[in-house]
């Protein structure tokens, strides 16, 4: 027996000596990414479920042009992202995958993501190429985006409102009379009591999240007048028109859908995910750009999408880049929009798509012209703390407009200064 425990003593003892110097000061190989059995280099690919069927239609000219075996990993996005920093380092991490564009300047900045080159986001325009930048790095090229929009039911109205005071005058329509709650009217309806909802209002009076193009966290524009006029107005709407569900900020947005699937609302804004169920729900609907505001300016919401990332830990990442650039061509964007009606970023395939009689595409690609890119800094995680009582606290009168919007950004400020402080 103590033979026994000798050998495996010294046994142990070279196994992990050799495993040490094997690794010792290197990345570890990347299970995903290394040679087939045949000897072809293989790329992984990580995306959901669901768009697993469209990566097998377009992955064959891919590897006959690179000779190269792309192997497809469903996993959800959010999951595979949060895996990455420690997935990566212990090379467990897909080669490519799909990230939303607020986490793509953070996992950049980083070190989780593969730089890449000005010449990979050449054919996009400023708006488009900030989604996908940190520190004047690009991180990512554009692959799909999103926007509010506005949904109207073309049972109740035969055209989509073109401003906010066609919206005032069909909230007098007494067809669409809150029954439960004298003289609350539910004509139009939106989730203001969410900050990703409410934004487009406060940006179209002029307020904004961080200066400079959304990097300069000691700049907040979420209390200056521009807000507070927005916030303002808003509160016209909560305490004068709707129903007092709207207040609610866990609820508000179920309620908005419910008295929208139930014909009891003619307007409401929403985002593209919600196409699919109201087709679900057989309504008869349209889809629209939001309305220009009271002052005249359009609504300005965010900017949202995805883009196509490398993880910085591959060990292909030439292959990478390649296949990143072969997934948002033209022709690759465009067939994703054909499958999943999601909006393409590829400037011509999103042309092509405004030229269809997709609703959906047209209302999306025209209200991201006035969209604006949501900071993708780690900092941004704090606005969304900060502001989520602001519209509940002006609604309920519990503060003033600018008392609830100087309560929000002093939120903000303090967690950025405890949590960020460099």
């Amino acid at each position: 027996m103590k033979v026994l425990k000798k050998l495996f003593v010294l046994t142990l003892i070279f196994s992990i000596t050799f495993a040490l110097s094997a690794c010792g000061g290197k990345k570890e190989t990347n299970d995903n990414s290394s040679s087939d059995s045949g000897g072809k280099k293989t790329l992984t690919v990580s995306v959901e479920e669901k768009y697993a069927d469209y990566i097998n239609s377009i992955k064959g000219d891919f590897e006959k042009q690179n000779d190269v075996t792309v192997k497809i990993v469903k996993k959800p996005m959010f999951e595979q992202l949060e895996a990455l920093p420690l997935d990566g380092p212990a090379g467990k991490a897909p080669d490519v995958m799909l990230a939303p564009y607020d986490r793509i300047g953070g996992l950049g900045q980083q070190g989780n993501l593969l730089e890449l080159s000005k010449e990979d986001v050449s054919a996009f325009d400023e708006k488009d190429q900030q989604q996908v930048t940190m520190d004047n790095k690009y991180y990512g090229v554009p692959f799909a985006i999103e926007t509010l929009v506005l949904y109207y039911n073309k049972d109740l109205i035969s055209s989509p409102p073109q401003t906010f005071s066609d919206l005032e005058e069909l909230a007098k329509d007494s067809k669409y009379a809150f029954e439960s709650e004298s003289g609350k009217n539910t004509g139009f309806l939106a989730k203001w009591t969410d900050f990703y909802f409410s934004y487009g209002l406060l940006a179209g009076y002029g307020g904004y999240v961080f200066g400079d193009n959304g990097t300069n966290t000691k700049d907040i524009g979420l209390n200056n007048e521009g807000s507070v006029e927005a916030i303002t107005y808003a509160t016209h709407w909560f305490q004068d028109i709707w129903p007092k569900g709207m207040k609610d900020v866990k609820s508000s947005g179920d309620f908005v859908t419910e008295v929208f699937t139930k014909g009891n609302a003619a307007v409401i804004i929403d985002g593209p995910w919600s196409a699919e169920n109201f087709k679900k729900a057989n309504l008869n609907f349209g889809i629209a750009p939001i309305p220009t505001l009271p002052n005249g300016n359009e609504y300005q919401p965010f900017a949202g999408g995805k883009g196509w990332v490398a993880s910085n830990y591959t060990n292909e990442p030439e292959l990478a880049k390649k296949w990143i650039n072969y997934v948002t061509n033209e022709d690759n964007n465009y067939k994703f929009f054909e499958e999943y009606n999601e909006i393409p970023a590829n400037p011509a395939a999103r042309e092509k798509a405004t030229g269809t009689d997709n609703e959906l595409a047209k209302a999306v690609i025209e209200q991201y012209k006035s969209a604006q890119p949501m900071p993708n800094i780690p900092e941004m995680a704090e606005v969304w703390t900060g502001m989520e009582s602001i519209m509940y606290d002006a609604a309920a009168g519990k503060k003033t407009p600018q008392e609830a919007a100087d309560a929000a950004v002093k939120i903000i400020k303090d967690n950025i200064a405890q949590k960020y402080s460099k």
